[in-house]
């Protein structure tokens, strides 16, 4: 998808994926990524990888990642980890329905128009103009418009799924550029009180979560004008 929905991988050099790998309090299943990582970017750097376009294209489907482990003599079970680790920088766009908090009518109504996840919406709700015809010709409330606005401009971000989504949204850290600005710490507190007082998700979060969150940010495009 192109149009700003994504962070431009050309732009996400290699050496910065790769510290932030270190720095990352990866889950058991990653933490393979962290093995050997000297040598093995190395041997990604030797191969012509300058970024994560780079890496991206190299792995872009199963079978070009079996051939690039065969030629580059990385393990296969350490590239399709890598694979699904850079492929986790374009989140998947989210149903709206999958949302909390978002009326059924509106649902219903801008599935009436073909808008059933994110990118759709994210293609017609950029500019204030734009949101405001969308209001007129649905009869969905404005408010509600940019409430999905926001919650689409969350989601951009790797790792804001839609309950997550929602937790920033509530905390007034409500849209991209103002997650790239936030503190870390202050953030975290706010989400721990939204989620404890409104329990959107039983799952747990950290402070680090939160603070790797805030550094995607910095790198998702400001295509979302408010």
């Amino acid at each position: 998808m192109t149009d700003s929905y994504y962070i431009d991988l050309e732009k996400y050099p290699l050496n910065k994926f790769k510290q932030e790998l270190i720095e990352s309090d990866l889950l058991p299943s990653r933490k393979i990524l962290k093995d050997q990582i000297d040598d093995r970017f190395k041997i990604l750097e030797s191969k012509g990888i300058k970024n994560l376009n780079d890496l991206l294209i190299s792995l872009k489907t199963p079978k070009k990642a079996k051939e690039f482990a065969d030629k580059s003599g990385l393990p296969q079970d350490y590239i399709l980890i890598l694979r699904r680790e850079v492929n986790s920088y374009l989140p998947k766009p989210v149903n709206l329905e999958k949302f909390p908090g978002i009326e059924k009518d509106t649902l219903s109504k801008l599935n009436d128009m073909g808008i059933k996840n994110t990118a759709h919406l994210f293609k017609i709700i950029k500019t204030h103009d734009e949101r405001v015809k969308l209001a007129a010709e649905t009869k969905i409330n404005p408010e509600e418009i940019v409430k999905l606005t926001k919650l689409t401009d969350l989601s951009r971000v790797k790792w804001i799924g839609p309950v997550f989504a929602r937790i920033f949204l509530d905390s007034g850290t409500d849209t991209v550029e103002k997650l790239s600005n936030a503190d870390a710490k202050t953030l975290y507190r706010k989400l721990i009180e939204i989620n404890e007082e409104k329990r959107y998700t039983k799952g747990r979060f950290i402070e680090s979560d939160v603070e790797l969150c805030i550094k995607v940010s910095k790198m998702v495009p400001r295509a979302i004008y408010y």
